[in-house]
Parts: structure tokens; sequence; C-alpha cells
């Protein structure tokens, strides 16, 4: 065999390693990409790591609290969020108020009780506060407890976070925390598609013993967050 034939032979030999490499390289990420999933911190994992691709969505919210065996309705809200035209425009519903909120062009836009809208510089704080998504996924990334169920609506990922989450959760629902209460229960509960790993419902359920009327009794929150209609972006326009 001539040289000029084993030069050829060897760069078909390169080639054909190549290939090979390439088609086993693209075997593995497509395994790590697509493999069933049975581990809690792998599904976290992958739960964030899609939600970094999204576009937009919409949202329903509830949120209850039961104090001294009563249960009232303490907020709902609905909305749409989008990311790359950083838009909003969200709703919340209480006893005592009503809040819009939109955010176009880098500024937000409220007013309460239907009155007249007030804009400001839109900051950091005021879109996090109202990311439903990302605010939860928040306390997904810090949670140290996690386990998995999956049922015929999807993959259940029950979360328990650090409890400063909790103090969070609690103001945002108008608990002042002294600081003296005991908790009993804390979890939040996403529900997952299993296809696509997006989240369709987000449960925080906080029991907690606190003082009430100079009583220590339980309180329970439980707060729903429903969120479908992915990527289906629309236009927010300001308010006149």
């Amino acid at each position: 065999m001539s040289s000029e034939e084993k030069g050829n032979g060897s760069k078909q030999l390169y080639a054909g390693i190549v290939i090979i490499s390439v088609l086993i390289l693209s075997s593995i990420f497509y395994y790590a990409e697509y493999r069933e999933i049975n581990d809690p911190y792998d599904l976290a994992g992958r739960v964030v790591h899609v939600s970094e691709d999204i576009k937009s969505y919409q949202f329903e919210m509830s949120s209850n609290i039961t104090i001294l065996g009563e249960t009232i309705s303490a907020l709902e809200g609905s909305g749409y969020v989008g990311y790359d035209d950083q838009q909003m425009d969200i709703t919340f519903f209480s006893p005592e108020k009503s809040i819009d909120m939109m955010v176009v062009d880098e500024k937000a836009y409220m007013r309460e009780n239907g009155g007249i809208w007030q804009s400001r510089n839109l900051d950091k704080d005021t879109w996090t506060s109202n990311d439903q998504l990302s605010q939860n996924e928040f306390l997904l990334e810090e949670s140290t407890n996690l386990s998995m169920e999956r049922t015929d609506s999807g993959i259940i990922l029950t979360a328990i976070p650090e409890q400063e989450s909790l103090i969070q959760e609690a103001e945002n629902v108008g608990l002042d925390l002294q600081g003296t209460e005991q908790l009993n229960e804390y979890y939040v509960r996403y529900l997952i598609d299993e296809d696509t790993y997006y989240v369709l419902s987000i449960e925080t359920y906080i029991d907690i013993q606190m003082k009430v009327q100079g009583m220590n009794s339980p309180v329970i929150i439980d707060n729903v967050i429903n969120i479908y209609d992915y990527d289906e972006e629309k236009d927010v326009e300001a308010p006149l």
C-alpha cells in the first residue's frame, strides 16, 4: 500500500471516529433530555431549566385563610406576564379593595378600586413580586426537602422550603408574624406537565399556631395558582 493510500485510509479512520463520537454524544444528550425522571431533585432542576425559555403565561390565583374555624377569601387575582417585552396585566381582589396593575415600556401603572391610574418607573421589586411563576420557582430552588409522585393529572412535586420563605409567604397575605409562632405544617405542591415540564398549578399550604385576639389559635393559609396559556403572547397597552 502506497503512502498516499495509507494517508487516505487514516483520514477515513479519523473521520469515522469523529462521526461515531458525535453520534454517541448526541445519544447521551438526547437521553439526558428525554429520559424519564424519577428523582425529585432532577425534576426540580428540569422544571427550572425549562422555565428559562418561557416567553409568557397567564394565571389565576386564590388565597384562603382559616382563623378560629372560619375560612375567608383573603385574595383573588388573575393576569398575564410576558417576558420578552416585559409586560404585565394583572388584577387582584381582596375583601377591602381591588388593585389593577399594568407594566408597559418599563413603566408600572397602578390603580385602586377602579380609580385614577398612577405611574412610576418599573423597579425590580415590583416585577419580582408580581411574577408568580419565578417567585414560586425561587421557593423550589431554595427547598432542601423534595418528593414526587406520578398521577393521571401530571407529576406532583412537593417541596418544603426554608422557614424564611414561610415568613415571606405569610406576610404576602397580610399576616404580621412576631417570631413566637409555632409552625405545624408547611409545603409547596407543584403540579407539573409530564411532557413539557411546565408548571400547571402551585399550592402553598401553611398551618401555623399564633396568637389571634389574645388566644393561641391555628391559622391555615392555602394559596393556589393555576398557570396556563404558556407562550401565547399578547400586547399590553398603557392605560389612557
